[in-house]
Formats: structure tokens, sequence, C-alpha cells
């Protein structure tokens, strides 16, 4: 976790075995505590490690719409100061609404669509890039007594779908499943990588990774 007295993730310039011993430590705490038998965690990156992913990135799997919420980039919707913001470039990170002086959303969606500035507010400029794009693919593992034994899916999933598996594993009433957004509601819920019935994994031994004997993180300067 980065911002700790000794840091103990995986971002460079720190020693990458200080961030797996924490995510043994972590895993190893689930793995024999009481509530194994009924856990799933999730070990996935926020980021990549680079430009060297040789896979095409997939479109984003929310049924051919431009965006999961009907909210395109610069023109940010929300509930921060209703009714204003309620309507396209009214939310709080929109440099022309009424409560925040931010830019952020509308500055970075004029820079990559410059047909937007003139009229920020709508309709958006057709052929800008919108929210339909997925990135470079990260590392996703899931630890649980559910998960199959050397199963590597190749099916494709995005962050949203661990939201996607909670809703079908606990919002789903009468076979029909409560979504936010076409983002989750699309995403897939990568239930191929388990077998709830029989937990297949259930006594499976975990290890524990060691701190680094040689620790190569450099030093910092007060």
């Amino acid at each position: 976790m980065e911002g700790t007295a000794i840091e103990n993730d995986e971002h460079p310039p720190t020693d990458i075995q200080r961030g797996q011993a924490y995510v043994s430590q972590v895993l190893n705490t689930v793995r024999n505590g009481p509530f194994w038998k009924d856990s799933i965690v999730f070990v996935t990156y926020d980021e990549h490690g680079g430009f060297y992913d040789h896979a095409k990135a997939a479109p984003a799997p929310q049924g051919g719409a431009l965006n999961p919420d009907g909210i395109a980039p610069g023109q940010c919707e929300d509930l921060s100061f209703p009714p204003f913001s309620e309507f396209p470039g009214g939310g709080a990170e929109c440099s022309y609404n009424f409560v925040s002086t931010t830019d952020t959303s509308l500055a970075d969606a004029e820079q990559l669509c410059p047909q937007l500035t003139p009229n920020p507010a709508g309709p958006y400029p057709q052929g800008c890039a919108n929210f339909n794009q997925l990135g470079v693919r990260v590392p996703f593992i899931a630890v649980s007594p559910f998960s199959k034994p050397s199963y590597v899916s190749h099916t494709v999933g995005d962050h949203a779908s661990i939201l996607a598996l909670i809703e079908r594993r606990f919002l789903t009433i009468n076979g029909v499943t409560q979504h936010l957004t076409k983002r989750d509601q699309y995403a897939n819920p990568l239930e191929d990588m388990f077998d709830f019935e029989n937990s297949p994994s259930l006594n499976t031994p975990l290890t524990q990774a060691a701190a680094p004997a040689n620790d190569c993180t450099p030093l910092k300067l007060p």
C-alpha cells in the first residue's frame, strides 16, 4: 500500500516482492479464517505494466451504446446541485457549472474532441471519442473455494465484471438481475471461473510469500 511508512505495493520503484508478500499475507488471512468457505478474493490491478500487450483492446460490452449511462465525455451530470447539475455540463466536475471551479472532465473532453468547445452542453459531436472502449489487459486472479483448479478463463472481462458477478449472485430476484449502468449490465460476470456447487478448491493449501531478502527499494532521503 502506497503512503505507508514502509511501502508494500508493486509500484516502481518499490521492490515488487514487498507487494507480493503483502498480497500473500492477505490471502492467507482469508484462507485460514472462519469465512473462507464463503469467500472470493479478487486480485487485480488498476493499471497495466507497460505498452507491451499484443492483443487489441476490446470494445466495451454495453450493448453497442457509446457510453454506459447516457452521459458523454465532458457533459457531466450528477446530483451535486440539482436541478442545474442534472443537465449536461452541470455536474460538479464541469467548469461552467454553478458549483465547482474545476474543469477536469470538460478540459479532458475538449482535448479529445475540439468540436465540443463551441457548445459543451451538447449535443455531443458525432465521431468523437466516447466511453465505448476498454483499455489494455491487466492481471486478474480469483482465489476462492469455488475457483476451478488450474483454470484459465479465455473470456473478455473488465473491472465492471466484479460488480456484475456480485449483482448476479445477490441482486437477482425471480430471474431478474438489478444493475447500475449498461456497463455492468453487459459485463461478463466471470462465472465460468467458478464451481459454486462443489467448492473444488476448498481444501487447497496456500504458501506464504516472504519479504525480499535483498530489498532493492531505493532509500528515501529525509
